[in-house]
Order: structure tokens, then C-alpha cells, then sequence
């Protein structure tokens, strides 16, 4: 009988509850929750209670999971890690234990993030990270090669259509979310998020460009890329990238790739927030087949994915069908027993996500561009800033020699900048967002174009736009916008907890 292994769940978020506790608990006889981990003191005790997780076993931190363990109070053989996109500094802490981890995506948000990761498995001669991509061991998907060899392989075409967040998790009676936090504890993760989402999108990335970056990119894209990986390897090369309609986040994108076979890959993603349900095809063609698979959100990890394959012998057009006989969460939890007790290579690890945050700020950078902008803070701009500074360190120290040698002769009240009327300060702010300027943009009314030159990426014809809405950076960000970064558009701050 194959080992029971001992596992800690860190992080009690929609994903955690909705997914993979349900597959720890059916699957008893392969799995045990050892320990819960949330930073929130009431989602920490009502998810606890929901799972049968005594008290002694439920821990604040990931410090105080990893105290447990080095005290020995605590055995574990793997851990769950399902918190926000901040995963690399908890991730060291536990592989550097020699824990196993299987890891939420995004696993970080920058190249240079990730490589603290990968260094570290380097080093330490073993892979320790397995990241949870449900569909990449589908059965559809994992039979995809078999029915059209990677050598046949002429076009995959995957598109998704992602709605909010209620017909994904609906139905899954999970625990209220909680924003129990202290509010400098809450400000300070909110700071820290940014920090790390502003390095990996650039300098020159503008508030929607960063949003477009973790909540159409790293969760959406990501996520095709990962299945189209699984069958067929890599994308290897960026053609051409396109996001529509202009100034919604995240709006839909489209990217044209290139295998190392030559063959290409058009990854469609839409976010449709009032779409009924969601929906996820691939179609692979060969110059004999077609093959079409039906996959279910990743949220319904019980659900059965389709594949169906059309093909002509002796003159007469066959199709034949299969239904997956598991959900892939559950072939998911299996692949990690097996990549903890056995050792056996999971299909994506930190390597694997490494080179895939690589090639989707590259996808960023070519959105970007095209709008005549750049990921890079401008040289223009860098030369004002320290011309700036240059200018006000002049006059601190003129204001110094003049203290010094002539003191009290500053005239009256030079000194205090904070005696202006009330009200003064807010004045800009409140011009921008008066009632005599257009109202911000909604999902059912798009931000209007930017007056610069648009190049399509798609097209050598420039597009001439209109003049842009004054509140577009300024104002609110859409509805369909993630209201920032690492949040689900349809939560507060601490949204992708509980969306995890």
C-alpha cells in the first residue's frame, strides 16, 4: 500500500477549499492534513474547523510551520502552498527544510525572482517545486501527443473564455473571506505585492500595464501555456501579440507562437465577466487528423474533460470520442505522490516557470510597444528626475549656508510650507475627477483611445486614435480592471488569498 503522506496546507483561499481540500480528504488513503496555515485568524479557525484540523495543528506563518518542524513537534512529507503571488521567500524557507512544495501559480513575477529558486535547486542537486497545473495531467491532455505526434503536429489553437469568479466557485461552499488583518500588517502585504509586481513588469509599466501583466497574463495566459507545454513542449518563439479592446483590463488577448518543431500555437483569452459559464477548447490539426479537447475550469477539479478525433480511412470520415475517467486535480494530487515518494519529474517545476514569466514579459513589453510606449523607464525621464534632485539638493545647501552665516534674516513664514489654505493640496485631485469631466470607464463603456500613434502588431498601417480620457490614469481603474496588482477583479486586497 502506497505511503501516506503528511501535508500542510498554507493558505485557506477559495482555490485551497474548493479544490484541493476535497481531493486530500477523498483521497485518505494517500494523503494527510497535518497542518493549516493562514494568516487570517478567522479564515485560519473556520477552515480549520470545516476540515477536522485540531488547534495545535493550525499556525499563523509559514515561520512558525517551518519552528514546528525544526522542533520536531511536527512531521510533514509535502506542503500545499496556496497563498497570494508572494511565494518565493516561504518557498525557500520550506525547500531549504528538503520539503517538497506544490506550488499556486503565479510562482513570482519576475525571472530574477524565480532564479533564487531555481539556483537553489541547483544547488542542492534535486527539484523540490511541482507547480499546480491541474490540466497538465489531464488525461485528454497527457493522450494529446499520442493521437497527433509532435512530428505531425501543424496548428494547436486554445481559447479560453474566463468569467468572474461566481460560476467558477460558486459552487464550492467555501468560508466566508475575512479582512481580519490589522491595517498596517494589510498595508504592508499590499506594499510588499507591488514591490514585486512593479520589478517584474518594468520600471517604465504603467498601473493598467501591471494589471494586464498578473490578471490577463500570469493567470490566464499562463495557464494555456502550461497545457499546450504538457503535449507538445515549449513555445519557442513570439510572433505577434495582440489585446483588444483598447484601455480595458484585462480585456482579451491573442498570441501567435512557434514550437521548436516549427509548429504554431494561437492562444485566445477573453475575460467576459458576465459570461454564464466558462469555457475551454483546443483544437490540434495534423494533415490526417483533427483533434478537439473540451476541459473544465481548473476551479472544478472533479469535473471530466472530452476529446474528441475526426480522421478519414478507406474513404469514410471517422470520429471518435473518450471521456477522462478522473478529475485532473486529482491526477494532479497523484503526480505529487508520486514526485515526493518516488521521485518522478513533475511537468512543471521552477524551471519551467522561470522560462515561462520570461516569454510573458516579453508578450507585455510587445503590448506595450505598440502603443509607442516602453516597459523601460525613458532616458528623457531619468535625466528630469535627477535634474530634480540635483536642483533641490542645491538649494538645501544654499538654505544651509544661508542659515548659517545670516541667522533669523529668512523672511517670515518661509519656513512654513504647511500654513497654506486648507484645501489647496486637493485641488488637482478633485479637478480631475469633477463632475464636468466624462465618467470613469466601465466594462459596458471602454476608456477612450490614446491620441498617440497606435501601431498594431498585427497590421503595418498606423492607427490615428482620439483624444484620451483624462481620468484613465487619474481616476478609478474599470470595472473589468484589477483594482491592484495581485487582486482578483472581483475582490478587495486581499481577494487572491481567498481566490486561492
Amino acid at each position: 500500500m502506497p505511503k501516506i503522506l503528511n501535508v500542510a496546507v498554507i493558505g485557506a483561499g477559495t482555490m485551497a477549499q474548493a479544490v484541493h481540500l476535497p481531493v486530500l480528504r477523498r483521497r485518505w488513503d494517500r494523503f494527510a492534513v497535518a497542518a493549516l496555515v493562514d494568516h487570517s485568524p478567522r479564515r485560519r479557525r473556520e477552515a480549520a474547523d470545516v476540515w477536522g484540523i485540531p488547534e495545535e495543528r493550525r499556525y499563523e506563518t509559514v515561520a512558525d510551520l517551518v519552528a514546528a518542524v525544526r522542533a520536531r513537534t511536527l512531521a510533514l512529507d509535502g506542503v500545499l502552498l496556496s497563498t497570494d503571488g508572494l511565494h518565493v521567500d516561504d518557498l525557500l524557507a520550506l525547500v531549504r527544510r528538503g520539503i517538497p512544495v506544490m506550488v499556486e501559480p503565479p510562482l513570482g513575477y519576475s525571472a530574477e525572482e524565480i532564479a533564487k529558486v531555481t539556483e537553489f535547486e541547483r544547488i542542492a542537486g534535486r527539484r523540490l517545486v511541482m507547480m499546480a497545473h491541474p490540466q497538465q495531467y489531464d488525461d485528454s491532455v497527457t493522450r494529446m501527443a499520442e493521437h497527433i505526434a509532435v512530428k505531425d503536429l501543424r496548428m494547436v489553437d486554445h481559447e479560453v473564455l474566463m468569467p468572474a469568479s461566481q460560476p467558477l466557485f460558486g459552487q464550492a461552499h467555501v468560508t466566508t473571506s475575512s479582512y481580519d488583518l490589522p491595517t498596517e500588517k494589510r498595508t504592508e502585504r499590499r506594499k510588499a505585492l507591488q514591490a514585486a509586481v512593479e520589478a517584474g513588469a518594468g520600471d517604465g509599466a504603467t498601473q493598467r500595464d501591471r494589471d494586464l501583466y498578473v490578471k490577463g497574463l500570469l493567470t490566464g495566459v499562463a495557464h494555456q501555456m502550461a497545457v499546450t507545454e504538457a503535449a507538445y513542449g515549449p513555445i519557442a518563439k513570439l510572433v505577434a501579440v495582440r489585446h483588444w479592446p483598447k484601455g480595458v483590463i484585462p480585456g482579451s488577448i491573442e498570441l501567435l507562437g512557434e514550437l521548436d518543431s516549427g509548429a504554431q500555437v494561437r492562444l485566445v483569452w477573453h475575460y467576459l465577466p458576465f459570461a454564464p459559464e466558462y469555457s475551454e477548447t483546443v483544437q490540434v490539426l495534423s494533415a490526417r487528423r483533427r483533434m478537439r479537447l473540451e476541459l473544465p475550469a481548473p476551479s472544478h477539479g472533479d469535473s471530466r474533460s472530452t476529446l474528441s478525433l475526426r480522421e478519414k480511412k478507406s474513404g469514410v470520415v471517422q470520429e471518435t470520442a473518450t471521456r477522462a475517467p478522473k478529475g485532473a486535480a486529482e491526477l494532479m494530487w497523484e503526480a505529487f505522490h508520486a514526485f515526493v515518494e518516488k521521485g518522478v519529474a513533475p511537468v512543471a517545476g521552477a524551471a519551467e516557470a522561470q522560462r515561462q514569466v520570461t516569454l510573458l514579459r516579453e508578450v507585455l513589453a510587445t503590448i506595450v510597444e505598440a502603443d509607442g510606449r516602453s516597459l523601460e523607464k525613458e532616458p528623457e525621464q531619468e535625466s528630469a528626475e535627477t535634474g530634480m534632485e540635483s536642483e533641490a539638493e542645491t538649494a538645501e545647501q544654499a538654505d544651509g549656508e544661508q542659515a548659517d552665516g545670516e541667522p533669523g534674516a529668512a523672511e517670515p513664514g518661509a519656513a512654513e510650507p504647511d500654513t497654506a489654505e486648507p484645501g489647496a493640496a486637493d485641488a488637482p485631485a478633485s479637478s480631475a475627477t469633477g463632475e464636468g469631466e466624462p465618467a470613469p470607464e466601465t466594462l459596458e463603456q471602454p476608456a477612450a483611445p490614446s491620441a498617440e500613434e497606435v501601431v498594431d502588431v498585427w497590421s503595418a498601417e498606423p492607427v490615428p486614435e482620439a483624444e484620451p480620457d483624462p481620468t484613465a490614469e487619474q481616476g478609478s481603474a474599470p470595472a473589468e480592471s484589477a483594482p491592484a496588482a495581485g487582486q482578483d477583479p472581483a475582490g478587495g486586497p486581499e481577494a487572491e488569498d481567498s481566490a486561492r
